[in-house]
């Protein structure tokens, strides 16, 4: 179905050029001229590799503040179309998404944020224990959106949305897209899953960039909720452990293998987090070189 709506699609890249150039073809092959705009929003002080390809509905930007989120909120401020879209440069959209997320949003007038599907890929067909994690606890959209949160690797939101409830927090490391939405929502934005949106992720192969993220979630998570308190930093990390083993025992979709790898990585992403946010209470830490 054609609707007569403006869309802009904005899309952060933080050196993943290789990347981007794959989700960027994926989006020339959507049809239907649905879009309006591409913005490719560069947070980075090293300008786009020569040579590199641009879509010709596509506009490039680039924003020097640190964090995904602030580029987002640049690509925000530059954006024109009446719905925005938000992907992550590693993502790959399934042919048929941009219309699936649109016939979501339109058909349901008293629905504001759409949250698409997400689907994890892997290198090999054995995976490694990061991937065993990954495939188990990775992008779960539409759990989050059961609990009014949702990720920017596939959102779809009216403009009038960030008129009401501003821009992300572009303070924030991590987590602002779930501290954002979560915002939306309290206001009573309704989100909507759709499973038809389709959008393919590289999972994450090794356990240092599970661990790198593990910080960054727990600095964000640290900053947002001004956490402090060693027993309550173990807590907030412990707290749901028992549910993810039960989660992992009813896995019809993964062997016992991938289940027994992701048991393994949990708990020691569970050391890493306990460890981030031990060292965060040292004043002033949540300045020093946290990793992107």
């Amino acid at each position: 179905m054609f609707y007569n709506i403006s869309l802009s699609v904005v899309i952060p890249v933080y050196h993943d050029w290789q990347a981007l150039e794959n989700c960027l073809l994926s989006l020339e092959r959507q049809g239907n001229g649905l879009i309006s705009e591409i913005l490719i929003i560069n947070n980075s002080d090293v300008p786009q590799p020569s040579g590199f390809r641009l879509p010709l509905m596509a506009k490039y930007f680039q924003e020097l503040s640190p964090g995904s989120y602030a580029a987002r909120n640049r690509g925000i401020a530059e954006a024109q179309g009446e719905v925005l879209v938000f992907l992550d440069a590693d993502c790959v959209p399934a042919p048929g998404w941009l219309q699936a997320g649109i016939d979501c949003l339109q058909s349901h007038p008293d629905v504001d944020l759409v949250a698409g599907n997400i689907e994890l890929t892997f290198a090999t067909p054995q995976l490694s224990p990061a991937e065993c994690f990954e495939k188990a606890f990775a992008f779960r959209q539409q759990q989050n959106v059961a609990n009014g949160v949702a990720v920017t690797a596939n959102l779809f939101v009216r403009r009038r949305v960030f008129e009401e409830v501003g821009p992300f927090n572009a303070e924030l490391m991590s987590g602002g897209d779930f501290e954002w939405t979560r915002r939306a929502t309290s206001r009573g934005h309704r989100l909507l899953y759709c499973a038809e949106a389709v959008v393919r992720h590289p999972a994450r192969a090794s356990l240092s960039a599970l661990a790198g993220k593990a910080r960054r979630v727990t600095s964000g998570s640290q900053a947002l909720y001004r956490e402090r308190g060693r027993l309550g930093n173990v807590r907030r990390v412990l707290g749901n452990l028992l549910g993810d083993v039960a989660m992992l025992l009813t896995r019809q979709d993964m062997t016992w293998r991938e289940r027994a790898w992701a048991l393994l990585v949990l708990v020691y992403l569970k050391g890493v987090k306990v460890a981030q946010r031990c060292r965060l209470m040292v004043p002033g830490a949540e300045r020093r070189g946290l990793p992107r």
